[in-house]
């Protein structure tokens, strides 16, 4: 029952917007009558900051493993990005509900969601600078990339509906832009390629130009 009010809630908080948003109306739609819903909560607030105590959990577990999994920095980071998408695509009224209600929460439970969103990014942050090291990635800004991913990932909650578009497309699409702005193993292989082309061309007109040069000086005309 407390996962089910818990999930009205943040459907409830997420459409309407948790101020305009009565524990009347989360009974209602969860089918049960008001003074049940006191068994498990004590008020509309603590409601909020059960759905964020749930966010900040799932992406606690299901992200930070990944940092220091035994893996390359290209796999750690593309499966990070798939996980978080995944996360928020599945629990779209929960995240949308995190990132837009968190001025109504208490002071101490505001500190808590900060370090939860804090260490998500150091993780991140720790995986970039890693691939850069390693020249897996290419000299970024990992700050900034770090930015960069969590908005496109986070803005996901604002117009994913499932069912109108296929999530693994979505991730597949969103990997792929990603990598192509960080890796560096896609640039360098093409600047091999052409190298090895350039040297290849340079090494017959090289040959050509020593035949010429032969024909020239055996020529009739030559001599």
């Amino acid at each position: 029952m407390e996962e089910h009010l818990l999930e009205v809630a943040a459907r409830r908080f997420a459409s309407a917007g948790y101020r305009q948003t009565t524990l009347d109306d989360i009974a209602r739609h969860a089918g049960v009558a008001k003074a049940s819903m006191y068994r498990y909560f004590e008020n509309k607030q603590e409601l909020l900051a059960k759905i964020f105590l749930r966010v900040a959990d799932t992406l606690a577990r299901s992200l930070r493993p990944l940092r220091t999994a035994p893996l390359p920095p290209d796999e750690k980071l593309r499966r990070t990005v798939q996980e978080l998408l995944r996360t928020i695509g599945e629990n779209v009224a929960l995240f949308t509900v995190f990132y837009s209600e968190e001025a109504d929460l208490p002071a101490r439970l505001q500190a808590e969601v900060a370090e939860v969103r804090q260490r998500f990014m150091a993780d991140l942050e720790g995986i970039l600078r890693e691939g850069v090291s390693q020249g897996v990635f290419r000299p970024v800004n990992a700050r900034l990339v770090v930015y960069a991913i969590i908005g496109m990932c986070a803005w996901l909650h604002k117009w994913y509906l499932p069912g109108r578009e296929r999530l693994e497309e979505v991730t597949a699409a969103f990997v792929e832009l990603i990598e192509r702005g960080c890796l560096a193993v896609r640039g360098t292989r093409e600047k091999d390629r052409l190298a090895d082309q350039l040297r290849h061309l340079q090494e017959l007109l090289g040959t050509l130009a020593t035949q010429v040069e032969h024909l020239e000086q055996g020529s009739p005309a030559r001599r």
